[in-house]
């Protein structure tokens, strides 16, 4: 049985023990991405993700790969717009040793200049090869058109300029401000003894304090408009965007399934008939991403420049039509769909850690799975006519990489 614990310090600890596994998932999520960096500070958030394994005041960056190796162990993190997550995968005997080095990367970093230096340099080869990759590059380009300047519209890397510019003591001021225990989460699935759990959470991080306060975040406009990157590439890549909702609204299970109807599989509205009925792309598929006081609400399609036209048409019209008139049959398999992505994530002690994490920072508690089925079963086709209706009614915001004729597009899309 899952349960949760708060050290006196402000620290959630998740214990979700899976008996039957021989191995554990263990992670840290803090509070804090990249749309906590104030100016100057781009790309920081995801830096200081990339720094926290270069070596502590106990560990160089080898030993840290070399202790968790040694016992066949894997770390990991990643950096999102509105948190950090450092985790591990042990055998279940070594979780002690996995709680040990997060513990250690994450209150004793050393930062060191030359690591720093070259760790820079790293991220910048990221961002290179992320602004070779199209389909990264049409979201990117997505949430900029959605959301302008506003954080959420900025790209988690930064910029090679941005990146550049921190320093050791940056990485330590944005440290201090915005990784505070009272915005962290501990969280361990799989072969886990809560009250062993328990006491490892209190050795490693209970001495965890931080000096800044937790910063209200800016609520983001949803703006709208299209952005295009002309670059000559074979295929051409399309994303579009309506306002949505956050994930904590009461809406957002409808929204997601909504999304799944228009596009979240073979018997989906926009894979017939822009895949199967007309041939015009390999993917395409719908989307509903909610965020802390946002979301978005749309649909991504790559194919050759002259389809690019055709298929928005076909994503506007399904959209709406989608809205107007939803068969249950389809409603159905979308639920269907949902279901079984929830249980089979279910399998999983990282996935299970990941959603304790993401529930604990949505809604402030956790939710059982049969809770959770039981909100998708109470869905009706009229919530998701209501928020296809809402979003639909909002800007629209558009992205394209590669070389389109920009007109029928925007006429497509009802461009005003």
């Amino acid at each position: 049985m899952v349960s949760l614990h708060t050290l006196p310090n402000g620290v959630r600890v998740v214990a979700d023990p899976m008996p039957e596994l021989k191995t554990a998932a263990l992670g840290v999520w803090v509070r804090a991405g990249s749309v906590d960096e104030r100016q100057g500070e781009y790309g920081i958030a995801h830096l200081l993700e990339h720094m926290a394994f270069k070596g502590t005041g106990r560990r160089s960056a080898l030993a840290i790969a070399e202790e968790i190796e040694g016992v066949g162990g894997y770390l990991n993190a990643a950096t999102s717009h509105q948190r950090t997550g450092y985790y591990a995968r042990v055998l279940k005997d070594d979780l002690a040793l996995g709680a040990d080095i997060l513990s250690d990367i994450l209150a004793n970093p050393l930062f060191d200049e030359e690591e720093l230096a070259r760790e820079r340099e790293v991220v910048v080869q990221e961002i290179g090869e992320a602004a070779d990759t199209p389909d990264d590059v049409v979201f990117e380009k997505l949430t900029e058109a959605a959301w302008g300047t506003h954080p959420l519209g900025r790209p988690i890397l930064g910029t090679p300029d941005s990146v550049r510019a921190q320093t050791r003591d940056s990485l330590r001021g944005f440290m201090a401000r915005c990784y505070r225990p009272d915005d962290m989460i501990l969280a361990a699935a799989g072969g886990v003894d809560e009250g062993a759990l328990l006491k490892l959470a209190e050795d490693w991080f209970g001495g965890f304090s931080a000096e800044g306060e937790s910063g209200a975040r800016e609520d983001p406009h949803f703006i709208g408009g299209l952005l295009h990157d002309k670059r000559k590439i074979e295929q051409t890549h399309l994303a579009v965007a309506f306002p949505g909702v956050p994930s904590a609204h009461e809406d957002f299970f409808a929204t997601r399934l909504y999304a799944d109807v228009l596009g979240g599989g073979m018997s989906s509205r926009l894979f017939q008939k822009i895949r199967e009925e007309r041939g015009l792309a390999y993917s395409v598929y719908a989307f509903a991403d909610g965020f802390e006081n946002a979301g978005l609400l749309g649909a991504y399609v790559n194919a050759e420049a002259k389809h690019i036209a055709e298929a928005a048409t076909i994503i506007r019209d399904e959209m709406a039509a989608t809205a107007g008139a939803m068969g249950v049959e389809e409603v159905a398999r979308g639920k269907a769909l949902l279901r079984s992505s929830l249980m089979l994530g279910l399998e999983s002690p990282a996935n299970r850690i990941e959603a304790a994490a993401g529930q604990l920072f949505t809604y402030g508690a956790l939710m059982d799975a049969d809770d959770i089925l039981a909100r998708i079963d109470a869905i009706t086709v009229e919530d998701m006519q209501r928020c296809a209706d809402r979003a639909l009614k909002g800007p629209c915001a558009v992205s394209i990489v590669g070389p389109c004729k920009i007109g029928p597009v925007e006429a497509a899309l009802k461009f005003s």
